[in-house]
């Protein structure tokens, strides 16, 4: 009998294969809804109502501490996007900050605080800097339930030692622009305008010497998000996870296959290759729980030192039994 699922994932060219049909997962016939990644979590934290889908790794964490009946997932080892959000940051030129170093004590915009990419460069700035979540005061723009945050409950009981502003309009952009902050993640709302001269990129290199420069110091690249699958179906069919793994593994091989940049890292364009191979390794997109474990060490860690969670997570428990040994 095959399995009829549901699945959602945002736009993913290592993903693609598996979406349009190309590569199908052994027993099962997904049916594949897409959209925003960002609005996908807000969507899963509020009905749960899909069988496998993306989600936001720091979130995940943060619902197995405040557990509700919705939220009871199972993570398949399968990380198809890498936390490249942070390499678009801007900066007001008026606020003095010439590189990362410089953000300790500044007015920083996020989307949300709890999203994954913001943990990321968190722990980015932390690795190569020493910069703590505490010696920055995070503005964020996202409002109402579309706050990942809020509905987790950190609007209520924010994180100990972290300065959290809700700002009024969400508009972070305007805010940077207006020198009300002084630097942020982009985001909705008004357009960055660069021919005021008040904004400038804080990595005008898209990222590469801050993305090598933590690599070689963990070695690994930060990851957003992870594949979860509802627990009561893997209780059910056990069989699932394994096969969830082989397709989407065999979606990104066809992915290399179509295109090689289908394994570049970068927001900017991904014309140089042969540099990421050298800096990043052959596929920059491993998946399995061995080649992530350090990963997700960090990211449980990193948790802890934002506030997020409380608990030392030992991060196997969350990985599909059968896949703990991919």
């Amino acid at each position: 009998m095959t399995l009829r699922l549901r699945g959602t994932f945002s736009p993913n060219r290592r993903v693609a294969p598996l979406v349009d049909g190309t590569v199908r997962a052994t027993g099962m016939e997904i049916t594949w809804e897409g959209g925003k990644a960002g609005d996908l979590h807000s969507m899963h934290l509020r009905d749960s109502a899909h069988d496998v889908f993306e989600f936001s790794i720091s979130n995940f964490m943060v619902t197995r501490e405040r557990p509700k009946d919705l939220w009871d997932w199972v993570l398949i080892p399968v990380f198809a996007s890498k936390a490249t959000l942070g390499l678009n940051t801007w900066v007001n030129t008026g606020a003095g900050i010439e590189s990362g170093a410089d953000l300790k004590g500044k007015k920083f915009g996020i989307p949300d605080y709890t999203m994954t990419a913001g943990l990321w460069f968190r722990a980015q700035l932390e690795v190569l800097w020493g910069i703590r979540p505490g010696d920055i005061e995070w503005y964020i723009g996202r409002q109402g339930d579309e706050s990942h945050g809020r509905q987790m409950g950190f609007e209520s009981h924010p994180p100990e030692g972290v300065t959290l502003h809700w700002t009024g309009d969400g508009d972070v952009n305007r805010m940077l622009q207006a020198g009300e902050l002084d630097a942020s993640f982009p985001a909705g709302g008004t357009a960055i305008d660069t021919s005021t001269g008040k904004v400038a990129r804080l990595f005008p290199d898209g990222g590469r010497r801050f993305m090598a420069d933590f690599a070689r110091k963990t070695g690994f690249l930060p990851v957003n998000h992870a594949v979860l699958v509802q627990r009561r179906l893997v209780e059910k069919e056990p069989w699932v996870p394994e096969a969830l793994f082989a397709a989407f593994e065999a979606a990104k091989q066809e992915a290399y296959r179509r295109d090689r940049k289908a394994g570049g890292v970068f927001l900017d364009g991904n014309d140089d290759m042969d540099w990421q191979a050298a800096a990043f390794g052959a596929d920059p997109f491993p998946y399995g729980f061995a080649a992530n474990k350090a990963m997700l060490d960090l990211a449980a860690r990193q948790s802890n030192l934002d506030g997020l969670t409380a608990t030392h997570w030992d991060v196997e428990q969350f990985v599909a039994e059968s896949l703990r040994g991919t």
